[in-house]
């Protein structure tokens, strides 16, 4: 036997509680291990005790498996491919249309987890194939306008530069700082001559300070007005349109706007049988029919639940999802969700238990918002039409503290995700539990 059998073996001889000999509670070391000592020196360390077994590690078989569903769901991911993106060939044709071939900026609005960064990654990959240069990159709230822009502005192929004018373009590159302005900007981009630049600011709604939007805003003007081959596209909340044109409401002509609006339930069963094709577990109709109640039109929702639901599937061997197991995942997606967001978690429970009011209307307000159109967003804005709303506030929502917010008398969630994870929690196995005090299930 050799060395690394011998310790093996050892080791677990040790932990089993035998000794080399096979008799329980023996602590002698491999032959090829022994340690010279006197015979009346005491061994350094007692018998091992016998300990509990160890927790089962799943095959390499199951672990590939446990990984096909990560992969198939991708939950964390935009996704990498235009077949991927279900349910929003609208928007992508609207966005090549306006951006491509009529020059136009794009904005990309919607909620979180409704595929903005998807639809924006499948436009990168058509327009790329176009010929066109997309350059990509997310803004983070503190960064100054110089700075954003240089970060694009050193990702620029010097090929779309006359060769004669390379190396003047690098110059003002380099000095272009964190002071410098939106006319210096266009002053570098108006070396382009070769091929068109789409830069993409992804996440636009982290910058809170009105004097970079105008900046922003500005930049888009100048470029429009110069007919420079560069066009931007910004994607973020619902209120990314209005912080552009405030500052130039002319901009209006040289933008082309897309939603991510809620998915129709058609699209949301496309994603996930799509999902299952992928990881080899399918879905039950009623199971299917859960998760798109649940998912209220998200994408990301769906594929959330719809991954938790094909694990407890996976779990117990079966290659199809029942009502069961998407309700128990719907338990383990709410916890997952808590530990990043506890208070509106506990106020969620709460609501459940009937602490403040009837659950079925606040259930009934969640979904309202879940499904709520981001083109009401726009007509609001621009006072085009007022926003009907078809459920009342329910009377207690105030009392949820910083889990809601009020804009414009407008009342809503923090966090845009949060309606599903209260609508999942009343569909959860463990949502009987909640009820004790006289809760119903909306």
């Amino acid at each position: 036997m050799g060395w690394y059998e011998s310790v093996t073996q050892f080791a677990a001889d040790q932990i089993g509680g035998r000794g080399r000999n096979g008799e329980a509670g023996g602590s002698d070391l491999p032959d090829n291990l022994m340690f010279a000592r006197t015979q009346d020196e005491e061994p350094p360390h007692r018998a091992y005790e016998p300990v509990a077994p160890m927790l089962a590690i799943p095959s390499r078989l199951e672990t590939t498996a446990i990984d096909q569903v990560y992969m198939a769901f991708d939950v964390s991911q935009p996704v990498g491919q235009p077949d991927d993106l279900r349910g929003r060939d609208r928007e992508v044709k609207a966005l090549l249309s306006g951006v491509l071939h009529r020059r136009n900026h794009g904005i990309v609005s919607g909620p979180r987890g409704s595929g903005k960064t998807s639809l924006v990654r499948v436009f990168g990959q058509y327009a790329d194939r176009e010929g066109v240069v997309v350059l990509y990159s997310a803004c983070d709230d503190g960064t100054s306008f110089g700075e954003l822009i240089r970060s694009y502005l050193e990702q620029i192929p010097p090929a779309m530069v006359d060769p004669g004018m390379v190396e003047l373009f690098e110059q003002r590159v380099i000095s272009f700082g964190a002071d410098s302005s939106p006319y210096q900007a266009t002053g570098v981009l108006a070396m382009l001559k070769y091929s068109q630049l789409v830069v993409v600011l992804d996440e636009f709604d982290r910058i809170t300070e009105e004097d970079m939007h105008d900046k922003i805003s500005s930049l888009l003007k100048l470029v429009s007005d110069a007919r420079l081959p560069v066009r931007f596209v910004l994607v973020g909340g619902n209120s990314a349109f209005a912080d552009i044109v405030r500052a130039h409401p002319s901009l209006m002509r040289h933008i082309t706007r897309v939603s991510t609006a809620p998915l129709a339930n058609e699209a949301i069963e496309e994603l996930l049988e799509r999902c299952s094709q992928r990881c080899g577990i399918d879905f039950s109709e009623r199971a299917k029919e859960l998760l798109e109640e649940v998912a209220c039109g998200s994408p990301y929702h769906a594929r959330l639940f719809g991954m938790h639901g094909a694990l407890n599937a996976l779990a117990e061997q079966s290659d199809l999802a029942d009502v069961s197991h998407v309700q128990h995942g719907l338990d383990e997606a709410f916890e997952e969700w808590s530990l990043l967001n506890p208070h509106d978690a506990q106020n969620f429970r709460d609501v459940l238990r009937g602490r403040f009011g009837n659950p079925t209307d606040f259930v009934a307000f969640a979904r309202q918002v879940a499904w709520h159109n981001a083109d009401d967003d726009f007509a609001r804005d621009w006072k085009m039409q007022p926003r009907h709303s078809d459920v009342a506030p329910p009377t207690g929502l105030t009392q949820l503290g910083q889990t809601v917010q009020v804009v414009d008398d407008h009342v809503t969630f923090r966090d845009a995700t949060a309606p599903q994870f209260l609508v999942a929690l009343n569909h959860a196995r463990g949502s009987a539990e909640l009820r004790m005090n006289g809760g119903n299930r909306a």
